[in-house]
């Protein structure tokens, strides 16, 4: 993997994260609006998560494909992510 492949899956690994924690937000705004079914607000909010994580899930695609020559799928190392390595790698610059 060239530095360009490697930068552009990095993204792909942040685009991912990120659509974690909109689903997450997602799923608890779905609890408040099952609770209290004529909050426009927590429509409005849904709706923009929506919104944001089609956006999303378009950029990792096209992203994806980007990739030149190789599989679509990337291989995640948690051991590389966690705090520990961060901060390692941190500390190097």
């Amino acid at each position: 993997m060239n530095r360009n492949e490697s930068l552009i899956a990095a993204r792909i690994y942040f685009l991912e994260r990120e659509l974690e924690r909109m689903s997450t937000v997602a799923d608890d705004a779905e609890e408040e609006l099952r609770a209290k079914p004529t909050d426009a607000a927590t429509v409005r909010r849904l709706e923009a998560l929506y919104a944001l994580a089609d956006e999303t899930w378009e950029r990792i695609q096209a992203l994806r494909a980007r990739l030149s020559g190789g599989p679509s799928v990337i291989y995640f190392n948690p051991r590389l992510a966690g705090p520990d390595a961060k901060a390692w790698r941190r500390a190097l610059v």
